[in-house]
């Protein structure tokens, strides 16, 4: 068989404008918490040290913040590797949804701690249920990106697949306009009584609740992937499940199993794994401890709590609108034009050499020169590794392993992010705000030298991922589409997706 066109027209097109607009909602809220939640850590830890360590600084000490910090990615590891399994095993539709509940109650139950706790019942309490929460935000990773890559929209899958994406940084742009607003309608009570700040952390958490539940319904009610459901049926015919509502975790481990046998496959699951290992060391060094790099660069500061509070809030707000979110949009659009290889290798050397000169000149470059350059590698951390981490995954693992891959490669970079949580600060004390940008340089130029094992699919469709179209070394070969059926003679009973419409039969 040749492939006929690379577009996959076989699966269903939403063609009306509302019902994109619908799907890119409900697939994006989860990474619209992912964002959210993730932003406004760094900016409740320091509330609570005014709130419960006064006689510390208003600081909370290094390893109780560190721990409140690291609960997120600890939650987000095993809700990963846990909702990716279940999402190939028991199929999209019938596990979406339910991670979106656990990011609401784990949050609930954070805003609703009890507010006279002694100083390690709020660390307890902070990270037990922000650890529930974070479940809920690491089984979004999988079950979106799958959902997005096989719909379709009209627009290439890559594009789908980062638009859900991209609402990570809509996320967190809100947090920060959103603590920015609640300052503001406390500046009054919270410079009479510090108190107060209970209300504005509470509030700033529970109103990120919102777009997850006005969306619930949406996600419980939405409807299997064709893909999903065509292998699942054509899996029935040959014989290999009793019924197609049959398939479970045996199953899912028999094709896991099965497909990672070969080595090509495992050495690129590795290698997406190692580079989302590393790249979340650097990306959640920087995002969860923006106030302590706000600070240092002479953005943050003030007379009085709220002025401080306040003034790194302002500081927030100009590096995420200016570089935060538009290199999550820049990023939808590079995979078409460059190749999610190209992208990953040009995003990630130009971080190496801006996290080079940040550390280079942070003791002696001016404040505007500072943020500039915090707000440029951010863009470009965005546009590129933080876009394609997400993206590749999706991109190279066929159907029956999609989601779990996902989640694997998810989960080990959320490996990183623990790390980080837990060592930045310690680093920051000891070597110098330089210093931990130095080893952040080099950490990148290890994610660019790793991008050398990552396929490249672009211009490939689904059809041709299920048969390994991106293992094929010349240009002008034909790709063999394959499913498990077709690898056992059965033609007929191939999904329709990697039918005629999408492929064209060599006599």
């Amino acid at each position: 068989m040749m492939v006929a066109t690379n577009e996959d027209k076989a699966v269903p097109v939403r063609k009306t404008l509302m019902s994109k607009v619908r799907f890119l909602t409900t697939t994006g809220v989860g990474q619209f918490a992912d964002g959210y939640l993730n932003t406004t850590i760094g900016l409740v830890v320091p509330m609570l040290g005014y709130l419960y360590w006064q006689d510390n600084k208003n600081i909370a000490p290094v390893i109780q913040q560190d721990t409140m910090k690291s609960a997120l990615p600890i939650g987000m590891i095993i809700g990963q590797v846990l909702f990716g399994i279940f999402g190939d095993a028991f199929g999209r539709q019938s596990v979406y949804g339910r991670e979106l509940l656990l990011t609401m109650v784990g949050t609930l139950l954070v805003i609703t701690m009890p507010p006279h706790m002694s100083r390690n019942g709020v660390v307890c309490w902070v990270t037990v249920f922000r650890i529930v929460t974070g479940l809920g935000i690491g089984g979004d990773y999988p079950m979106t990106a799958s959902l997005a890559g096989e719909e379709n929209l009209g627009w290439s899958r890559r594009k789908t697949v980062l638009a859900a994406f991209s609402w990570s940084g809509v996320g967190a742009l809100a947090a920060a306009i959103i603590f920015v607003v609640l300052l503001a309608a406390f500046k009054s009570s919270v410079e009479a009584n510090l108190y107060h700040l209970q209300w504005v952390w509470r509030l700033l958490l529970g109103i990120g609740l919102i777009p997850c539940a006005l969306t619930l319904y949406a996600r419980l009610r939405i409807r299997e992937t064709q893909p999903y459901r065509e292998y699942v049926e054509a899996r029935t015919q040959q014989g290999d499940l009793p019924s197609k509502h049959q398939r479970g975790l045996h199953e899912q481990f028999a094709d896991f199993r099965a497909y990672f046998a070969e080595w090509q496959h495992m050495r690129t699951l590795l290698a997406i794994s190692l580079i989302w290992f590393l790249f979340d060391i650097a990306f959640y060094g920087v995002n969860l401890n923006q106030g302590v790099i706000l600070a240092r660069i002479g953005v943050s500061g003030g007379s009085t709590p709220w002025q401080v509070l306040h003034n790194t809030a302002v500081g927030n707000i100009i590096q995420v609108s200016a570089g935060y979110v538009p290199g999550y949009w820049l990023g939808i659009f590079l995979p078409d034009w460059l190749g999610h290889r190209r992208q990953q290798f040009l995003g990630s050397a130009a971080v190496t050499i801006l996290y080079a000169a940040w550390a280079g000149v942070t003791n002696h470059a001016n404040t505007g020169g500072l943020v500039a350059l915090f707000t440029i590698s951010q863009l470009s951390l965005n546009a590129g590794l933080a876009s394609t981490t997400f993206l590749v995954p999706v991109e190279v693992f066929p159907t029956k392993v999609r989601a779990t891959s996902h989640g694997i490669a998810a989960a080990s970079g959320k490996v990183g992010a623990v790390v980080t949580s837990f060592a930045f600060n310690s680093a920051t004390n000891t070597i110098g705000l330089n210093g931990v940008l130095g080893l952040l340089s080099g950490i990148m130029f290890l994610c660019t030298l790793l991008t050398y094992y990552v396929p490249e699919t672009k211009g490939l469709s689904l059809a041709e991922i299920e048969a390994d179209g991106m293992y094929k070394n010349k240009k002008d070969e034909r790709v063999e589409v394959a499913s498990p059926v077709v690898e056992r003679g059965n033609i007929s009973a191939a999904p329709s997706y990697m039918s005629d419409s999408a492929v064209a039969c060599k006599v």
